[in-house]
């Protein structure tokens, strides 16, 4: 077995094991897994001989269960009476069997059980009978015999083999992996393998009070594996480098098709079959079966978060955090990915987990307030102003604070490249309150637009918004307010901000002690009208007019448009009388259809008849000249309409109200 050296830990779930250890000659090493990390070792598995040696194969135990592999061996050890339940089922092997000072070989012929009466006593002897050289039966006391050696390799491989199986069944699932290597000597031999395990994590505790700031930093690492990490160099990654799992553990089979060796049959008497018209289909051979794709195997699950430690108690913090851990941790920039390297051994045992201590450094901050209204609308948030001087990229965790001797509150930092400067909320200041009063107010149009066969007017909307800030502390208030801003905005009025996130202004000010201030933050945008040309009204180019936003040739277009579109409007005014002109017509012929078909043969009737008959043809005639109207009409109101679209799509217009 080679024992674990190194261990790195990753956050996407993974970690590289390093062993290293001894071997002699040509021994070879066993390593166990579990079934479900077998993919991801086949896949990174590396094995070095580091003194003049060779790794010839490694050999690990098949996916079958393990009653189907003992399907394919005959032969079986009995729970009880172990040793003669095998040797009867070995009969015909040759054996050499130790008595004493004597050493008998020959072939097992069997077990016999002798009974034997001595008084009122019964006991069993089991008696092993062996064919011996000479071709005589003996047989031997079981209970005397002190050794039995089988003669045949095969057998004993077989047997070998049969207890192999029956050890792995018995270790919950794990398979052996088997390094053969070839050498000579004892000689040292590295194996290095990626398997799943669980993401480490990161918790800070931050110090204010002092002369400088205090940040300590620790390493939350789990040992979810059936051995014991014993003094191994421990690393730790940030970064997200790809990894997947790919079924290679089990094995993949290819379809073949079956050929037969075409045969001549006898002939029996023919028997003709009449004709028939339609001949019988070739039957089309069946279709090959598809490939068989090995299940995925299980995604990885992330472990979960272990609870929060709980604060310790109050004390002098400060001499205390910078003797009481002694941080050695190297850390490294390779590509994306950040490295901390423990200096010192780590041992975790086995299912245990470990706080490991990688950071420990003064950093640049102050404590300050925060105010956000969508976090907390009436007070500022107490925060740590936190400039990462530490020389060492920060993973994400989360953060105890505490202030001279006292636990103030909690935080969650995000990863934190050197130098960079994030504002870190940790309690609610009670002692300032916020209120808010927002105002707006719009302006007279400052630019026009024409395009697309749309006016656009633009007017300027003023938004103010005022903080009113009371500080009811002894002390000034250090305060960076956030402020939600209207993306194409801009200020107008308000002092630069100290920093712009991707929704916020975020603004820098003193509240000195037992005052209130107020802060105003004016925007100015634009408030669009939308007006289009197609349906633009004589009155509406006249108060355009009178406003100036039009000139002396942008009102004469717009006015040839609304001629256009008048006549258009009339237009449609003649076509909808002449649509109901006919829709009466076509009514009063049916009524007069219906009465026609009414009336009989008398002379009344005839003449009665008549006079509808007359009726009907002037309305027919005024029919006609109905649809030539509306004809002509429609094909008036379709140029005219395609004359207004032509022009409106050649209209570009813009001015600067005012300059």
């Amino acid at each position: 077995m080679l024992p674990i050296r190194k261990v790195v830990l990753y956050k996407h779930g993974v970690g590289y094991f390093e062993r290293e250890g001894e071997v002699d000659g040509n021994a070879p090493v066993d390593l166990h897994f579990r079934a479900s990390e077998m993919n991801d070792v086949l896949k990174s598995l590396t094995v070095l001989d580091l003194q003049g040696g060779r790794v010839s194969s490694v050999s690990y135990e098949s996916t079958k269960p393990v009653d189907k592999q003992l399907e394919d061996i005959a032969i079986r050890i009995p729970d009880q009476s172990s040793l003669t339940g095998l040797l009867g089922q070995l009969k015909g092997a040759r054996v050499a069997v130790e008595l004493g000072p004597s050493r008998v070989e020959g072939v097992i012929a069997g077990i016999e059980t002798v009974t034997r009466k001595t008084g009122d006593t019964t006991s069993w002897d089991n008696l092993l009978t062996l064919l011996v050289d000479g071709g005589s039966l003996r047989a031997f006391d079981v209970l005397e015999i002190k050794s039995v050696s089988f003669l045949d390799e095969g057998l004993r491989k077989d047997l070998q083999h049969l207890l192999d199986i029956l050890l792995s069944a018995k270790k919950n699932d794990l398979k052996k992996l088997t390094i053969f290597t070839r050498g000579e000597g004892r000689r040292r031999v590295q194996a290095s393998y990626v398997v799943e395990t669980p993401v480490w994590k990161t918790s800070y505790r931050v110090l204010l009070g002092g002369d400088q700031p205090l940040v300590q930093g620790w390493a939350l690492v789990d040992n979810t594996q059936d051995e014991d990490w014993e003094d191994v160099s421990l690393s730790l990654v940030a970064g997200l480098p790809v990894s997947f799992v790919h079924d290679l553990y089990s094995p993949r089979y290819r379809h073949r098709p079956v050929v037969q060796v075409k045969e001549d049959q006898a002939y029996a008497p023919p028997v003709l079959e009449a004709a028939e018209e339609d001949l019988e289909a070739d039957r089309a051979p069946p279709p090959p079966g598809g490939f068989g794709s090995p299940p995925p195997a299980p995604a990885p699950q992330m472990a979960a978060a272990p609870p929060m430690p709980r604060a310790p108690a109050p004390m002098m913090r400060a001499a205390a955090m910078r003797s009481s851990v002694h941080v050695q941790t190297r850390t490294a920039q390779v590509g994306d990915q950040f490295h901390y390297a423990i200096a010192n051994p780590v041992t975790v045992r086995r299912n245990q987990s470990a706080l490991v201590p990688i950071l420990q450094a003064a950093f640049e901050g102050k404590r300050v307030a925060v105010y956000n209204p969508e976090v907390r609308d009436k007070n500022p948030m107490s925060a740590v102003l936190f400039k990462n001087t530490t020389g060492m990229t920060l993973e994400g965790g989360p953060v105890t604070v505490f202030e001279h001797d006292a636990y103030v509150g909690e935080s969650m930092l995000d990863t934190m490249k050197p130098s960079e400067e994030r504002l870190v909320p940790f309690s609610v200041e009670l002692g300032c309150q916020v209120t808010t009063d927002a105002r707006s107010e719009v302006r007279d149009v400052h630019y026009v637009l024409v395009r697309g066969g749309t006016m656009h007017l633009h007017r300027y909307r003023i938004q103010r918004q005022t903080y009113v800030i009371r500080n009811k502390t002894p002390k000034p208030i250090d305060l960076f307010l956030d402020h939600r801003f209207v993306h194409g905005w801009e200020l107008v009025d308000t002092d630069t901000p100290a920093e712009k996130t991707e929704s916020y202004y975020r603004f820098r000010l003193t509240v000195p002690a037992d005052a209130t201030t107020r802060f105003t933050v004016s925007e100015k945008g634009d408030q669009v009208e939308a007006f289009g040309l197609s349906d633009v009204r004589r009155d509406q180019i006249r108060v355009w007019a009178e406003s100036r936003y039009l000139d002396a040739e942008a009102v004469s277009v717009l006015e040839a448009l609304a001629d256009i579109s008048d006549r258009i409007g009339d237009y449609d005014r003649r076509i909808a009388d002449r649509e109901q002109e006919m829709k009466e017509l076509f009514q009063n012929q049916e009524r007069l259809r219906k009465n026609l078909q009414a009336l009989g043969s008398s002379h009344d009737e005839k003449g009665l008849r008549e006079r509808y008959v007359a009726e009907l043809s002037a309305e027919e005639d005024r029919h006609q000249h109905l649809r030539r109207e509306m004809a002509e009409l429609k094909g008036l109101r379709s140029a005219a309409d395609a004359d207004l679209r032509n022009r409106i799509r050649e209209i570009r217009f813009e001015k600067l109200v005012g300059g």
